[in-house]
């Protein structure tokens, strides 16, 4: 059964929070990698000062590294082997996990381009309830109704959500949608649950960056947090996520049947 999907975003924490989740035992960080690496889960790998980010997979684990497919990119690879700093996020066990690389060196593997990075000493593995959240892909994908001007609420516009949690909503930036830049929010945006009803609740743009898809498609995200949401919002979006995850796990038990 594959993990469940959860959005591959940097997670920042202050120490004493970090060290709540973190693996230093070589051993148990080798399991880990390798166990995403035979189920073949997708791993984001932020370049560019966390700006850019491709999705990837492991290909191989051991003691001494790990090997990474390449981008479809040229470019991005260059930039990549260039980096002084590299994040990986992926899951594992519906877990969050993320490390973080110094160095790294492109080469080939099994004939194919791909990047050999050390194996990292210290692995974050995130386990939480905040961390839950769901994958929508169009076109079910809900939408987010968004009034960039405070005193013209007539005025509006609905913005595709890629992913959404108790915590806040990705969307997808466009040319010719609404500016979503890190530190602006919106209030009463509106975005309507499935079989549950509609939430209004502030959002803050914390960051925006690329995504490239495996086709080598680029798009633009935003990723956004709930500004104090009413307990009534809360509330929503926990009864739209279980639901969601009963579903999914529905499906899933089809698959094996």
């Amino acid at each position: 059964m594959r993990s469940k999907e959860v959005p591959l975003k940097i997670e920042v924490f202050s120490n004493d929070e970090e060290n709540d989740f973190i693996l230093h035992d070589p051993r148990e960080i080798i399991a880990v990698l390798r166990d995403i690496a035979i189920h073949r889960n997708r791993v984001a790998l932020y370049f560019n000062d966390d700006n850019s980010m491709v999705l990837t997979l492991l290909l191989a684990v051991d003691e001494t590294g790990i090997w990474v497919d390449a981008a479809p990119s040229p470019l991005d690879n260059r930039h990549i082997e260039r980096s002084s700093r590299i994040v990986f996020v992926s899951t594992h066990n519906q877990a969050k996990v993320q490390w973080v690389s110094t160095e790294t060196s492109q080469g080939l593997y099994e004939n194919s381009a791909a990047f050999f990075v050390p194996l990292p000493r210290k692995l974050l593995r995130l386990q939480r309830r905040d961390f839950y959240r769901l994958m929508t892909r169009e076109p079910e994908a809900l939408t987010c109704l968004i009034r960039p001007l405070p005193d013209q609420a007539h005025i509006h516009h609905k913005v595709t959500v890629m992913d959404i949690s108790i915590g806040g909503v990705a969307l997808v930036c466009k040319e010719d949608g609404v500016d979503l830049e890190p530190g602006i929010q919106y209030q009463n945006c509106e975005i309507e649950l499935p079989d549950i009803g509609t939430i209004n609740a502030t959002i803050e743009v914390k960051n925006t960056f690329e995504v490239t898809a495996r086709n080598g498609n680029v798009s633009r995200r935003a990723g956004c947090v709930f500004v104090k949401p009413s307990g009534e919002a809360s509330k929503m979006l926990q009864r739209y996520v279980a639901q969601m995850q009963q579903q999914q796990a529905r499906k899933n038990l089809e698959k094996l049947s």
